[in-house]
């Protein structure tokens, strides 16, 4: 089963790149994601560590989950001649693209001291991905939210709570968070609990922009072990 792991021991550089598009453009894109994951194979480009094909349920949004060595390696991708072609059409199919970059700053599970969410798209679970812009000088008082919202889910022993990884942007309004769920009734269920509802509700107060969608994940890929996962690329990109 190919993974990826989001923790605070490494301090890898998460790129997510945010695609806006209607359904019938979506295999298209998948298929040019698909292509740049195997040129990154074939090139053996050292700097990629992980990409991580998101797809909205209910939601006209693709993401991917890039995690690089480096940020200022990020371009190196597009100086590749079978890459570069690929990249455009990513562009070329959507109505809205932008990536932005993150550090992961905290990590909540639901069981003991463990820093580590894996993603995987070789199970039914479901992500939910946070795309914020904080109000001016919130940001770390949204991340602080995000971690007591993480928190109040593993103290209610939320049933499903997978766990959280709350990201810091690099630019100061921006913040990220990866919640992993085992299904979208069990995230359901769980909203409603007045606690997690309350600060489900102060992390929007804290924003000027807030998109928090639910996503299958689709494929994973893993280029320091050389492995791709295609998962329900197939089922999701109907």
């Amino acid at each position: 089963m190919t993974t990826t792991s989001i923790n605070t021991r490494n301090k890898f550089a998460t790129g997510i790149n945010v695609f806006v598009l209607p359904d019938s453009r979506r295999r298209e894109l998948l298929e040019a994601l698909h292509g740049i994951n195997e040129v990154i194979l074939r090139e053996r480009l050292p700097m990629i560590i992980a990409s991580n094909f998101h797809v909205g349920i209910g939601s006209p949004v693709v993401i991917n989950y890039n995690q690089y060595t480096d940020r200022k390696l990020g371009q190196v991708l597009r100086t590749v001649a079978d890459a570069a072609p690929l990249m455009k059409l990513t562009h070329d199919v959507s109505d809205q693209h932008e990536i932005r970059w993150y550090q992961v700053a905290d990590v909540v599970v639901p069981q003991g001291a463990a820093d580590e969410i894996e993603i995987s798209s070789d199970s039914s679970a479901i992500a939910r991905i946070g795309i914020l812009v904080a109000k001016p000088g919130k940001q770390a008082e949204l991340l602080s939210a995000l971690k007591r919202y993480g928190e109040s889910l593993k103290g209610a022993k939320a049933p499903g709570f997978l766990g959280l990884a709350s990201h810091r942007g690099d630019k100061p309004e921006q913040v990220a968070s990866y919640e992993r769920w085992q299904s979208v009734d069990a995230y359901k269920s769980a909203a409603v609990l007045p606690p997690v509802a309350a600060l489900d509700a102060k992390i929007r107060d804290l924003t000027d922009e807030c998109a928090l969608h639910l996503y299958e994940v689709v494929e994973v890929a893993r280029f320091d072990l050389k492995q791709i996962s295609a998962g329900r690329s197939a089922r999701a990109a109907e």
